[in-house]
């Protein structure tokens, strides 16, 4: 089982530091759909023993990242693509009713910041480095709102879905530049106090991100080059 986890510089490794190390792993693609978790392996990758990794692993199971039923064996949770929509949909309104929260209780420095992050998305050309650009201008965005429980609900379903656009950096689903662009169409209409038009803009941007997804999911799998048949 090759482990691509990035090393911890704390030897004495908690719960959570093990679950943000495998959570990483998980929505950057190293570890695939379906793929077994090894316990003993991991327990010695991070020499400790299995109660803080068993711990770490309840965390994930309930975050929806893990599949770990009763006397089987923890393993990487699979997404249909009917779930994945879902989720997406479940995102928008969230995200819309958060807007309508949030907008009132912008502040200049807000807007300021929020184009500042749109500025520097522009010029990013990294996936990794622009999709976490992105999750900083929806915090900014969304903090205003003071809605932390449903905030928290969004970084959830977010999590359930990010690792297919963190592997799909090379295809349809890196649309940066069109989404940059949305978001620009959203500030400004956040800055004419629009909140229908900065409704509709929202709409638009997730259901351009949920059309990329769908075609993604209808390819077909790669062929494996030299396969016989």
């Amino acid at each position: 089982m090759a482990l691509p986890l990035r090393e911890l510089v704390d030897r004495r490794t908690t719960s959570d530091q093990i679950a943000d190390a495998l959570r990483e792993a998980i929505l950057t693609g190293e570890f695939e759909d379906g793929q077994e978790l090894n316990q003993v392996t991991l327990a010695k990758h991070f020499d400790v023993s299995r109660v803080p990794l068993r711990e770490a692993l309840r965390q994930l199971q309930a975050e929806g990242l893990v599949t770990a039923k009763a006397h089987q064996r923890a393993a990487v949770s699979t997404l249909s693509v009917e779930r994945v929509l879902e989720i997406v949909d479940l995102r928008s309104l969230l995200e819309v009713h958060l807007l309508g929260r949030t907008m009132p209780e912008l502040q200049p420095e807000d807007i300021a910041q929020l184009r500042k992050l749109c500025g520097e998305m522009d010029k990013i050309s990294d996936h990794q480095a622009w999709l976490a650009k992105n999750r900083e201008f929806h915090q900014v965005l969304y903090n205003p709102a003071r809605a932390s429980f449903t905030f928290t609900l969004l970084e959830q379903l977010s999590a359930r879905i990010g690792r297919y656009l963190h592997r799909w950096r090379d295809t349809g689903v890196e649309r940066n530049k069109e989404a940059n662009a949305e978001h620009w169409a959203l500030l400004d209409a956040i800055e004419a106090g629009d909140l229908r038009r900065a409704r509709r803009e929202l709409q638009t941007h997730i259901s351009h991100t949920r059309d990329r997804i769908a075609k993604e999911f209808a390819k077909p799998p790669p062929t494996d080059v030299g396969a016989s048949g």
